[in-house]
């Protein structure tokens, strides 16, 4: 639960505008290390969810930044819904998230206010913010039509 490092190197982007903080769009990655034999999917491990709770209300705009290698983009989010639940069926190698949607729903909408007024702040288009914002509704809400 120790932020420093990270603060350190992400905690002066209100600093930047346009081509500065563009440039940190889609930059990290997040890893979890240490929980490689453990039974549970990584959202369900209380100590993984208690660190993504925190650095959701540290640094709530984090979506911005994180890139989606490796479901960099899908843990957290499942990390802060209240309750979820990892479903795996025999011969299945991925197991499935359960959740209510509208607790999800209702966080990504408030992140997605954060995350606009910064591609704003950056010079982004709405075409840009439009991907992103469905990059990451696509996680979780499937269009239809055979898209992810």
């Amino acid at each position: 639960m120790n932020f420093r490092r990270f603060e350190d190197s992400f905690g002066h982007w209100p600093e930047f505008r346009g081509s500065k903080l563009r440039k940190l769009f889609d930059c990290l990655t997040l890893f979890v290390e240490g929980y490689d034999n453990h039974n549970d999917e990584i959202y369900m491990i209380p100590e993984v969810r208690k660190f993504f709770i925190e650095l959701h209300r540290r640094w709530p705009w984090w979506a911005y930044f994180v890139c989606d290698v490796e479901a960099n983009l899908a843990i957290p989010y499942l990390c802060l819904i209240d309750h979820v639940e990892s479903i795996k069926r025999a011969n299945d190698l991925m197991c499935t998230a359960a959740f209510n949607p509208v607790h999800l729903l209702e966080i990504i909408q408030a992140d997605y206010g954060r995350m606009n007024y910064l591609m704003d702040r950056a010079g982004m288009t709405d075409q840009e913010n439009n991907k992103r914002s469905q990059q990451i509704l696509d996680l979780f809400v499937p269009r239809s039509g055979g898209a992810k």
